[in-house]
């Protein structure tokens, strides 16, 4: 019994070492070819992120290229490219990179930089305005003049300036995301952009009969649906209103005053932009916030708001100087003006009111006075 114990547990001993060497040189060959299917893998992804480059590259050379590539051989494989354009000046690059019978795809979305990432933008600082103690600036602000602060403004995000900081006495701002000096970021606007979009699925107000400005009249209702009314600027009359559910009217979110002025006011369902056209002097192409602007989704409360408003103005988006308005006003909006920026209608005789409150943007080309203080005037507040 003791020999054959002892060949039994020597053969065992054998088996099991036959197949401990029989995996190991199984996990051995699988090393190699995890190796080399990652090596396949790994060109094929590289060749489609350099062609996304190559097409990147010829974008930015003329940005209304779009003939894309078709199998260009490129590091023993090949590549192809194709460009879709979609939204408002945005391109989609599609780069398929092929290497030994593997296929990656890499999409890249190139679109311009926009002015709405700023809480607040400004072209021109006025040289008698200031951001005064109790200003609070959420997002990223900008301004291409001088930056002028009075007491303990809060700049909770990046602050930047092109030419430069002016703290007046007491001089104690509030930097949160830090500030910096000599930052250029020129004012531009293409003016077609939103014409164009409303003429294409939204809604252009224009009047028809003798191309006269024309003063449009908007009460955004909580439904969803938009009351509005039109009048000749040199009339005092105003249509009857008439109702209407916004996916009808402007089924793309834009309305366009091609000529005049808008009056703006309520409660936004959905996401919108209004504007106006572009005049040779202050005389038209104001919008005009004749009570609250707000979401029917508060976005301080609720950060998943899906309410969205956007309004340009070729001049100066204006709080009128009215009830409605001497208590203080809520904008729930981006406010971009091409000329002028944010003003308080007779501001000098405007009765002492509470507080401004704009949840989304202010994009201005000159800052405008919005408060008057002891000492001087703040320009936002």
């Amino acid at each position: 019994m003791g020999g054959k114990a002892s060949i039994l547990l020597v053969l065992g001993f054998s088996l099991i070492f036959l197949v401990i060497g029989h995996n190991f040189g199984n996990i051995s060959i699988r090393a190699v070819d995890n190796l080399s299917d990652y090596h396949i893998e790994g060109m094929a992804h590289n060749i489609a992120v350099s062609a996304a480059n190559v097409a990147a590259n010829a974008i930015f050379l003329d940005n209304s290229w779009s003939a894309g590539f078709n199998n260009v051989p490129y590091q023993g494989g090949t590549y192809s490219v194709k460009v879709n354009t979609f939204g408002i000046n945005s391109k989609k690059i599609i780069a398929e990179g092929r290497f030994e019978g593997i296929n990656k795809i890499v999409e890249v979305i190139l679109q311009p930089s926009s002015f709405s990432k700023f809480g607040y933008y400004m072209n021109l600082f006025p040289g008698n305005g200031f951001f005064y103690t109790g200003d609070t600036i959420s997002g990223p602000f900008h301004t291409q003049g001088k930056l002028r602060t009075k007491g303990s403004p809060v700049f909770l995000s990046k602050a930047s300036a092109r030419l430069g900081l002016q703290m007046l006495s007491p001089k104690d701002p509030k930097f949160y995301g830090g500030f910096e000096s000599g930052v250029d970021i020129p004012f531009t606007l293409d003016t077609d952009l939103l014409k164009n979009a409303a003429q294409s699925g939204g809604k252009v107000f224009i009047d028809s009969s003798s191309g006269q400005p024309l003063d449009l009249r908007l009460l955004f209702n909580s439904d969803g649906t938009v009351t509005y009314s039109t009048k000749l600027t040199s009339s005092s009359a105003w249509s009857a209103p008439a109702t209407e559910n916004l996916t009808t009217l402007a089924p793309n979110g834009v309305i366009y005053n091609n000529k005049g002025d808008v009056y703006i006011s309520g409660t936004v369902n959905g996401k919108y932009t209004v504007g106006t056209g572009l005049s040779s002097g202050n005389g038209h192409g104001n919008i005009y916030l004749e009570d609250d602007i707000v979401y029917r989704t508060n976005p301080i409360n609720d950060p998943n708001c899906q309410d969205l408003l956007g309004l340009v103005a070729s001049n100066n988006v204006t709080v009128m100087d009215n009830a409605a308005n001497h208590d203080n006003i809520n904008i729930h909006a981006t406010l971009f003006n091409a000329k002028g920026g944010i003003s308080v209608e007779n501001i000098n005789s405007f009765p002492p009111a509470g507080t401004m409150y704009i949840v989304g943007g202010l994009i201005e080309y000159q800052a405008q006075i919005t408060g008057i203080v002891s000492g001087g005037s703040i320009v936002h507040g």
